[in-house]
């Protein structure tokens, strides 16, 4: 009978670590201990958790995760923290992209009116928003309104962070590719702005980047589509 005790105490252990970890990596459970669970650190660290998620490819875990720090950020913070805010955007990222999100366009708008104000038009958080609204107006298929908001963000981005800024290289691309796929394979003014990109994200992100590297790859097919053309 002691074995049967000392096995199903083990494995509830088990369970409950595994649930502990669903919820927040055990290092920031470790945190939590130490520090409470209102501490902004540890707060911090289970959004980073949860992007973390999103990066192993694992995008209910990040939602799950995002979920349950919101109210307590909102709470401890308050709801116009920089911290709060930021979480905000990337629960709204990973809802939206994942169809976790019934009116994506609505909120992400409402985002930008909150997260304006505080951290200002040209602040990385704002723009990453703003840019995330143009995406999702470009998948929504209204690609006039998505070329208006490419623009906004790059010019906005240029005046405050930079021309090579990588918020605003990736913008770059995204309206580049936009106006490809509009006007299709002969759209040289496409392939030469794509080539000036690449180059901008070499010197800024380095070559080897994955954002740098992808751009590459995807310059290199337009260039192939181009010379099979003739042009």
């Amino acid at each position: 009978m002691l074995w049967v005790h000392l096995f199903v105490a083990l494995c509830a252990v088990v369970v409950l670590v595994r649930l502990a970890h669903r919820e927040v990596p055990f290092p920031v459970a470790l945190a939590q201990l130490r520090l409470g669970g209102d501490d902004p650190a540890v707060l911090r660290a289970r959004v980073l958790s949860a992007a973390a998620c999103l990066m192993q490819g694992r995008p209910g875990l990040a939602v799950y995760r995002i979920k349950l720090v919101l109210p307590d950020l909102t709470r401890v913070l308050g709801a116009d923290h920089p911290d709060t805010l930021s979480a905000r955007l990337l629960s709204l990222q990973i809802r939206g992209e994942t169809g976790d999100l019934p009116d994506r366009l609505t909120a992400i708008r409402e985002l930008i009116g909150d997260i304006t104000p505080v951290l200002g038009p040209g602040h990385p958080d704002t723009l990453a928003a703003r840019h995330c609204l143009a995406e999702w107006l470009n998948q929504d298929g209204r690609v006039d309104e998505a070329e208006a908001a490419y623009e906004d963000v790059i010019a906005t981005g240029t005046e405050h962070l930079g021309a090579e800024h990588n918020t605003v290289l990736i913008s770059r691309s995204c309206l580049t590719i936009l106006r490809y796929e509009h006007a299709g394979p002969d759209n040289g003014a496409a392939v030469d702005d794509m080539t000036a990109i690449v180059a901008a994200m070499e010197r800024s992100l380095g070559t080897s980047d994955p954002t740098t590297a992808s751009t590459r790859r995807l310059l290199t097919q337009w260039q192939s589509t181009q010379a099979g053309n003739g042009a």
